[in-house]
């Protein structure tokens, strides 16, 4: 009844409607978001200095003390953040575990498979999975420094926001091998 060309024509305007509907269900799930990028600070909508706005913004976190240096190791500036005491987590001290539980927009944006992509190119061993609270959990092993980058790089995603962390120190897990994201 209908011609091969015909039937594409409908597949793709079949899925140029499904698109559409997915972009409208993203954009009404993130109404309030993005009413409070795209509006100036009396309520008007403001779409190019919004943008400008959003992109211009300070990537790093605001809960990161203004005097850490770039370098600071994330373990010690976490430990400084807190208030407890520092450690001494430099390469010189080997490997540590830790179970890291971080809250903020961190489900649904790809954090986990980041999470995998960046401790196996920095050496890092553990895993990382969603928990039914919101958060997610990782542990993680290796150098400190290494867990750094992991951690930067972490924050540096553009969907994802770490707002908060727990943090334990584990015994290290000796012939660990590779990092792996569980559950789905």
């Amino acid at each position: 009844m209908f011609t091969e060309a015909t039937r594409s024509l409908i597949g793709y305007a079949i899925l140029l409607v499904m698109a559409g509907a997915a972009v409208a269900a993203l954009l009404y799930k993130n109404r309030s978001r993005i009413r409070e990028i795209f509006t100036d600070e009396n309520g008007k909508w403001d779409l190019m200095g919004g943008l400008e706005r959003y992109l211009s913004k300070d990537s790093a976190p605001e809960s990161v003390p203004e005097d850490a240096s770039p370098d600071e190791d994330f373990m010690t500036l976490l430990a400084r953040q807190r208030g407890a005491g520092t450690r001494d987590h430099g390469p010189e001290t080997g490997r540590i575990r830790e179970r890291i539980i971080f809250h903020g927009r961190v489900q649904g944006v790809g954090f986990r498979y980041q999470a995998m992509y960046a401790a196996r190119d920095f050496g890092l061993t553990g895993w990382v999975q969603n928990l039914p609270d919101g958060t997610v959990e990782m542990e993680v092993q290796g150098a400190p420094a290494a867990m750094g980058k992991m951690m930067k790089h972490l924050r540096s995603g553009h969907w994802i926001r770490i707002d908060d962390m727990d943090l334990e120190s584990l015994q290290v897990v000796p012939g660990e091998k590779g990092f792996n994201v569980k559950g789905y």
